[in-house]
């Protein structure tokens, strides 16, 4: 044996060592193992021990089925919690922009549990959706924010927001 082919007639087994000529599996040399003697000129070979009998495979395998979807049902998936969370609270942005920062939030880590789930959560759509929603809710907020600013600084420039024009 070794690791390296040494000429002509030498194999490589499946181990990926390199066998001599004479280590041929079913040849008696090989068959006899290391450090053997094997018989001489018109000496009987001792017979080989029976190698083990087994069963057919899978033959009387009896026990419990394995967990999951009884047979013939396919496994239920079911719409994610935080999926549904984040699409509610996303149509509460306006509430100091609240419900739109925990729509993005419980919408990326439903996104994530989904992922995860290898298809037995549901809700993606629901969870983008909440981020979507809640994004544009915290522009609108941005915005309305802006104005109400700009108003009442030029409100307060001119002075003319407050007075009643009717005579």
């Amino acid at each position: 044996m070794s690791d390296v082919s040494q000429g002509p007639g030498w194999w490589q087994a499946s181990d990926g060592k390199w066998y001599s000529p004479d280590q041929v599996p079913g040849t008696a040399a090989a068959d006899a193992g290391p450090g053997a003697t094997l018989p001489g000129p018109g000496e009987l070979a001792p017979a080989p021990a029976p190698a083990p009998s087994y069963g057919p495979p899978g033959a009387g395998s009896y026990g419990y089925p394995p967990a999951g979807a009884p047979y013939g049902y396919p496994p239920t998936s079911k719409n994610n919690g935080l999926a549904i969370a984040s699409l509610v609270c996303s149509f509460f942005f306006w509430i100091y922009g609240v419900g739109a920062i925990l729509a993005i939030v419980f919408g990326f880590i439903a996104r994530s549990q989904i992922k995860q789930s290898n298809g037995t959560q549901q809700g993606g759509g629901m969870a983008l959706a909440g981020i979507i929603i809640g994004f544009v809710g915290i522009v609108i907020g941005i915005v309305v924010v802006i104005v109400v600013v700009a108003v009442v600084h030029h409100c307060n420039q001119t002075g003319t927001c407050l007075t009643n024009t009717t005579y």
